[in-house]
Formats: C-alpha cells, structure tokens, sequence
C-alpha cells in the first residue's frame, strides 16, 4: 500500500483522537461508527454498525484490569473487585451505586452512552472511552515538544 508508511514513520490516515474526548455527543460517535460517511461525507473511514449489535462481553472485567495492573496500570484492589458491577453502573444512569462509583472514577461519565438502554453493546464501550480521551491529562504541564528523539 504506497503511501500509507514511510521510512521516517507512519502517516496518518485518521485524526488525531487524543483529545477527543467530549468534543462530540454521544450520538455523534454513535451515528459516525454505523455509517462515517453519514457525518463525515468524505470519510474514507469504514461502518462498524455491528458494534451497536453485539452484547459487550465482560464477564472477566476484573481478570484483565489485573493484568494491566501488574503492566503498571494503578487500578487499586478497590476497582479490580468491583470491575463488572462498575462497569454496569457506569451504563446506568439510574444505578443506585452511582455515587460510590464515582468516588473511585471520579472523572467518569455515567449514562448509556450508544442510546439503547436494552443492553451494554460493545459500541457503549468504545464511546465511553473515546469521549475520556485527553479528558485526564493535564496540558498545563504537558510539553507538546516531547523530549528530542534525534
């Protein structure tokens, strides 16, 4: 594929989403990951329509945030044992534990982020986290210039 890498590193073919978190609704993402080109007319992006369709298997949460805990993650035993009913919470804005979640995720946003409140699909999922995206990071202290690689 000409023109997709290049020997002094890869050219984007996306935008940038590092801080895209919160710049679009919910139902932006959501109609924009069904058909890009609905939003987006010159979109070369492809339709993940299916993602709205397919239940989010999260059964084994807790197993994989202990994983990346040990890669350096800081989950605390605290969110680790309480990974899957955090997770349900998070996609309920009517959860009663709603305010002991947000002690332990005190940036996170709480509703049923895809619109259908039926069940957690696996395009709540990816919405939740794109709509955190640059949200925790402090750019007061973030030096755009990064360290000199050359």
């Amino acid at each position: 594929m000409e023109g997709l890498f290049r020997f002094s590193g890869f050219d984007r073919l996306g935008p940038d989403l590092a801080r895209v978190g919160g710049k679009y609704s919910d139902e932006w993402h959501t109609a924009h990951m069904i058909d890009p080109r609905s939003i987006v007319p010159e979109s070369v992006m492809p339709g993940y329509p299916f993602l709205a369709q397919r239940a989010l298997d999260y059964d084994n949460i807790a197993e994989h945030m202990k994983a990346l805990s040990i890669a350096g993650v800081p989950y605390s035993d605290e969110m680790i044992a309480g990974a899957k009913s955090d997770l349900e919470t998070q996609a309920d804005p009517n959860a009663e534990a709603i305010q002991e979640f947000l002690v332990r995720y005190p940036k996170a946003q709480v509703r049923q982020f895809d619109g259908n409140p039926s069940f957690i699909s696996e395009l709540d999922a990816l919405i939740a986290y794109m709509q955190m995206l640059g949200t925790l990071v402090d750019f007061a202290t973030y030096d755009a210039a990064g360290p000199n690689l050359r």
